[in-house]
């Protein structure tokens, strides 16, 4: 099965000599992103997984890959347009990290990068980049290599270019020697040479490898000559030879160089004379011989149906704990063949394996269900070897390239593996309650447990950070004599990563899950803690490592108040009412669905540490429910209409930059729940929203959609041209126009929650509807010739260059049409807002009236019509005829249109 650089197992490499995985602190994914602020931002990358390929898009630096390997993600919005910095320069304690920033999720958005900065020890990281004020950037903390070990640090936000200076084509100091802190050097064409070779030289550092460059390239310094390194010259292949690019032995250096070209461009130093001792064989690499398989992997070099904990296909059972399978894998730079064999063992069982290939690859045993690694990967090579004393339960064995490298099928070391697995009896105990079935009883007070031997039942995610599920699962049984609030909490021991959830029941008997916490605020070792107020009866608690995470720990159980707010909990929400609202979510755990509904945000649906607060509609209105100025961390709003939850009524993630903000039409003396809570896991503070009623719902008129007037196409507003203020406020129609009109490369092809216009062009030509940066909420235009979707002329989602989404819709109209617009939103979910619609038009003629002797446009041609024709005989303003005077033909053509207008 294909493992790209994203998924979960490429941690395994980076993590097989850690006991316990560490969270990533900051965004998992760039979708995850989580709000910076210019200054000290502090990040943890350790555990990430999420890698960024810039390969032709951006240079790193002189060093590795163009990748940016295992980053956590932050999201800022620019204040001005100006220069600045970021750093973990001397801040990263002690990780080789990158720096990247984007203006979007992928790649190509990319605007900067940088692996090591000037003057920065331990390889840490600083770059700048050039800001537009209310551009939102994406910035990437991650380390050098997959196999580098992530860390907590610091990443500063500066503005202003951070210092340095120098440099530049024949300034800075000598070429032959490094420059610290300058670019470049005085030699303009030694400079140019080695820039061509190194960009980094002249764009960040004239450093000791640029030097060494010169050295070999500048006749200034000795060079140009020939010599100083190269395929077939230079040294040892085997050693790491500084200052000197490829080595001696030509074949051995043209496979090193074609899965790291560095070592041919700048230097070869220990990471290729890694390289080649695992690829040629003058250094040892090639020489393995891998016996036979007694089982062939159905799986062909090249297909992709061996799944597992991948996807894409069913895994392949092992036909024996004592015996052999023989199989292939392969690799490129972006993803590698991982093989799956599942077993099961019934009772507690030392399970060895011995991996043969020429490959540079590991194995490991699995948890399956939970997917996290049992015990550690294999080491070493030709065999690769682990042995783990498994409990009862159903596993995989995986295999797989331990590199992302050009390993194609067919290549020079081939492609064949051998797994040897053997397997004896060992001593297994399990911990009490590592079956939901038998769970071990919880009492008020210090439970003590261990998961390092438990299996993993349920494995589905729930409010793991980053998406990740608890896995080594232990379940107690909890009886509630007297209805109160409880806590449960790992976090006075504090000594692993755990997560907490409170059931009915059994996850695999229907349970519903009623509370859960990953992250327990101020709790050591990302341990647990939350609280719910609990009626009489049974619970279940299950307490899991979070991705398998493993140790000896305790639950501890008090009664009384909560360690959260009072609103923690949906069922102890507290009122809100019209006007400004504080809250506080600090401890509180996430009562609610998490993920929320898919349809509640560009960004997925995680939603952590909610609180509550009833409102109970004064009115029958829409109403405004915003956190725009008042909250310091990235939140979301969902309101419902109970605590069963369903479907939200209304729900918001980002409406102003991280902030929510939504509408909902209410109806007066009903009570809605209102849930408020954050992004990330880690989302918590204090903060204010504000609920308005911004009218409608009653079926009154108003302007800009607002009342009855505009919420349908049978009772349009009147749209003209120039600026017109609108408010999709208690909007419900939709317009679908599949296969009529295509909106644009994301969503639906519907004009979702639509207020409606009538328009009649006082000229034909070409048009131009805009709400383009004069809307607070994600936009959709569609303008049609009558009520129905199949009339259709133009549509628009995203106008080129808006901000937030909005849109601009062209479309040629012609005289004596009246036309329909539609102004709607992206989504079901997207908030009803406000915003400006701007009509402009380009060319054309202006329109015929329809009654040209209508002259005050009343609808009737009459006595004041004739007193205005009289006044202005032998000039033009009462021609009717088209020859710039009023006359008796004027008068002739007045009299014949007498009455009112057809």
């Amino acid at each position: 099965m294909l493992n790209n650089r994203t998924s979960w197992v490429v941690a395994w490499t980076m993590t097989a000599c850690t006991a316990a995985i560490a969270h990533a602190q900051g965004g998992a994914s760039c979708t995850a992103a989580v709000p910076a602020s210019v200054g000290d931002n502090a990040y943890n990358n350790a555990g990430a997984t999420v890698d960024v390929d810039y390969a032709g898009l951006c240079d790193m630096g002189q060093f590795g890959t163009d990748t940016n390997f295992n980053t956590v993600w932050f999201k800022w919005t620019a204040t001005a347009s100006d220069t600045f910095t970021l750093s973990t320069c001397n801040t990263a304690g002690g990780v080789d990290t990158r720096l990247s920033v984007q203006t979007g999720c992928t790649a190509d958005t990319v605007v900067a990068c940088n692996d090591d900065g000037a003057g920065c020890a331990q390889y840490s990281s600083k770059l700048t980049f050039s800001a537009t004020s209310g551009t939102l950037y994406y910035i990437a903390v991650g380390v050098y290599s997959a196999t580098t070990a992530g860390g907590p640090g610091t990443m500063a936000l500066t503005q202003g270019d951070g210092g340095g200076g120098g440099g530049g084509g024949g300034g800075g100091g000598d070429c032959c020697v490094g420059n610290p802190g300058t670019t470049c050097c005085s030699d303009a064409e030694c400079c140019a040479t080695v820039c061509a070779e190194d960009p980094y030289c002249c764009n960040t550092e004239w450093d000791q490898i640029c030097a060494n460059q010169a050295v070999q390239l500048c006749s200034a310094c000795g060079g140009g000559g020939g010599g100083g390194g190269g395929c077939g010259s230079g040294g040892d292949c085997c050693t790491a030879n500084p200052g000197t690019a490829g080595c001696a032995d030509q074949t051995c250096c043209e496979t090193v160089c074609a899965t790291d070209p560095f070592c041919c461009d700048t230097e070869w130093d220990q990471f290729c004379a890694s390289g080649a001792a695992t690829l040629c064989e003058a250094c040892g690499g090639g020489s393995c011989e891998v016996p036979d398989g007694s089982q062939t992997e159905l799986e062909a070099c090249g297909d992709d149906s061996n799944g597992g904990c991948n996807g894409g296909g069913a895994n392949e059972p092992l036909n024996s704990l004592n015996g052999s399978v023989g199989g292939t894998f392969y690799a490129s730079t972006t993803m590698r063949d991982t093989d799956w064999y599942s077993f099961t063992v019934t009772s507690g069982t030392q399970v060895s394996l011995s991996l043969f290939s020429n490959l540079p690859s590991f194995c490991a045993i699995v948890d399956n269900p939970g997917c996290s690694i049992v015990g550690s990967v294999s080491t070493g090579n030709c065999p690769s070897t682990l042995s783990v004393c498994v409990g009862p339960g159903d596993y995989y064995v995986v295999c797989l390239p331990s590199q992302f490298i050009e390993l194609p099928c067919g290549g020079a070391l081939g492609n064949d593996y051998t797994l040897n697995v053997t397997s004896t009896t060992c001593e297994f105990t399990p911990p009490a309650g590592d079956s939901c079935a038998a769970p071990a009883p919880a009492v008020i007070g210090s439970n003590a447990f261990d998961n390092s031997n438990a299996g993993t039942e349920y494995g589905e995610v729930t409010c793991g950070f980053g998406g990740a599920p608890f896995t080594k699962d232990v379940f107690y049984s909890f009886a509630v004599t007297a209805a109160d609030d409880y806590t449960f909490e790992t976090c006075t021991a504090g000594t692993f990563d755990t997560g907490i959830e409170i059931w009915t029941d059994c996850p695999n008997k229907g349970g519903s899950m009623l509370a859960c916490n990953d992250d327990g605020v101020g709790c050591p070792n990302f341990s647990s803690l939350l609280s719910a107020y609990l009626d009489v009866g049974n619970y279940i608690i299950r307490v899991g490592g979070w991705q398998g995470d493993t140790g000896a720990s305790s639950l501890e159980i008090s009664q009384g108040a909560p360690v959260g707010p009072e609103n923690d909990n949906c069922s102890d929400a507290i009122p809100a009412v019209v006007g400004s609202n504080s809250f506080d979510n600090t401890g509180s755990t996430t009562d609610g669905p998490n993920p929320t509904d898919a349809s509640c945000g560009t960004f997925g649906g995680s939603f952590y540490n909610d609180v509550w607060f009833n409102f109970a509609a004064p009115a029958t209105a829409t109403f405004k429910v915003s956190l725009c100025d008042g909250a310091s961390f990235d939140t979301r709003i969902d309101i419902y209409a109970d605590c069963n939850f369903g479907v939200p009524v209304a729900c918001n993630d980002d409406s102003c930059e991280v902030q929510s903000e939504l509408t909902f039409p209410a109806t007066s003396g009903t009570t809605y729940k209102i849930r408020i809570g954050a992004y990330g896991a880690a989302g918590f503070g204090s903060g204010t929203f504000v609920i308005t009623n911004e009218g409608g719902g009653g079926g009154g008129g108003g302007g800009g959609g607002g009342g009855g007037q505009g919420l349908t196409c049978a009772n349009p507003l009147t749209l003209n041209a120039g600026a017109n203020p609108f408010t999709r406020a208690g909007a419900t129609v939709d317009l679908d126009y599949t296969g009529l009109c295509d909106m644009g490369q994301f969503g639906t092809d519907i004009n979702y929650n639509c207020v409606f216009y009538t328009f009649s062009p006082a000229q034909s030509g070409l048009y131009t509807f805009s709400t383009c940066n004069t809307a607070n909420h994600d936009t959709r235009l569609s303008i049609q010739t009558s009520c129905e979707a199949s009339t259709v002329v133009a549509c628009n989602d995203d106008g080129a260059g808006c901000a937030t989404f909005t849109s601009i819709m062209t479309a040629t109209l012609q005289c004596g049409v009246n036309y329909v617009v539609a102004v709607g939103g992206y989504s079901a979910t997207t908030p009803l807002g406000t915003g400006t619609l701007d009509v402009s038009v380009a060319g054309g003629q202006p329109c015929s009236p329809a009654c040209p002797a209508d002259f005050d446009n009343n609808g009737v041609v009459g006595g004041t019509d004739l007193t205005i024709l009289l006044g202005a005989w032998g000039a033009a303003g009462g021609d009717l005829n088209g020859d710039n005077t009023t006359s008796g033909t004027d008068l002739t053509i007045l009299l014949g249109a007498w009455g009112n207008c057809q």
